[in-house]
């Protein structure tokens, strides 16, 4: 297998993963601000603060601006719109490595997305069912080739990145609402972005809280979009690649530090800990690009 078509693999997957991500975050954030009395703007903003480009956005903070910028703007690298050109632009090198099914749906993603005849919320949500079939057809009519291996490996990393990002976020931002339920709703939203709301209360009989909610995002193993999951499907899938040392032991070091059941409670040394690991997953990033890629 080529090393540039074994890149292109690894970010198509990575862009379509974040297509879906970035649909989830904008449908359940715009659907709790019914729920929660405070201004809408200041609330939408921290979903540009969580795709780590705040700094590029330069207009008036609005509900309309920051949507835009997070779904239409094509000078942001974490848009929907950006990504999905994105994946486009790699996938024309890799018309005969996936089934055709593949193809025809990923063209599927593509006009939904770009015929717009649909309000927002309808919009994206059809990017997530898209993006679903998409992963869906990979992994039922796929051979367990490279190329498999490559788009599990960009998938996974690129969610594992996200579920961070998420979690860091609403710990930075839930002190904004000092009454309780509200920050447990906040909470329960972050359970809805990933889709792991009813999977966690089949889980949990307690009242819904920040350690509780910590706990089975990051170390469920059992749920596809935890940590746990995202770096055990990695771990499994580098066994299948050419051997890396270095890459096994990034991967390994990943959860080291969540093990303690201490830091649930703490706000700082989870921070510190989800730093930890954002950086744990670029010297990963780094690492694969130098052993497969260059």
């Amino acid at each position: 297998m080529l090393s540039s078509i074994a890149e292109k693999t690894y970010w198509l997957s990575r862009y379509i993963e974040r297509i879906e991500n970035t649909s989830r975050l904008i449908n359940v954030n715009s659907d709790l601000l019914l729920d929660i009395p405070h201004d809408e703007s200041d609330d939408l903003k921290h979903l540009i603060q969580i795709t780590g480009h705040l700094k590029d956005f330069k207009k008036k903070n609005t509900k309309e601006n920051v949507f835009f910028f997070l779904i239409q703007d094509e000078k942001n690298p974490s848009s929907i719109k950006y990504s999905i050109e994105m994946a486009k632009m790699n996938s024309r090198y890799l018309l005969t490595m996936l089934p055709k099914s593949a193809w025809e749906q990923f063209n599927n993603l593509y006009t939904d997305f770009i015929s717009k005849n649909k309000s927002y919320n309808e919009d994206l949500y059809q990017i997530i069912r898209n993006s679903q079939r998409f992963f869906a057809i990979i992994s039922d009519g796929m051979q367990r080739n490279d190329v498999f291996n490559f788009i599990k490996l960009g998938r996974f990393i690129e969610r594992a990145d996200m579920l961070s990002r998420i979690i860091e976020d609403q710990i930075l931002r839930k002190e904004n609402f000092v009454n309780k339920y509200y920050q447990n709703l906040q909470w329960s939203s972050v359970l809805k972005s990933i889709n792991g709301f009813e999977s966690f209360k089949t889980e949990n009989k307690e009242n819904l809280n920040q350690e509780i909610v910590l706990k089975f995002i990051v170390m469920e193993k059992l749920f596809p979009r935890s940590l746990k999951y995202c770096v055990d499907k990695l771990l499994e899938v580098q066994r299948f690649l050419p051997k890396s040392q270095k890459i096994r032991k990034y991967m390994s070091e990943l959860l080291i530090e969540f093990s303690y059941d201490d830091l649930y409670k703490n706000d700082k040394k989870i921070l510190k800990v989800l730093d930890d690991f954002q950086f744990g997953l670029i010297k990963l990033d780094k690492e694969i690009n130098a052993r497969f890629f260059n």
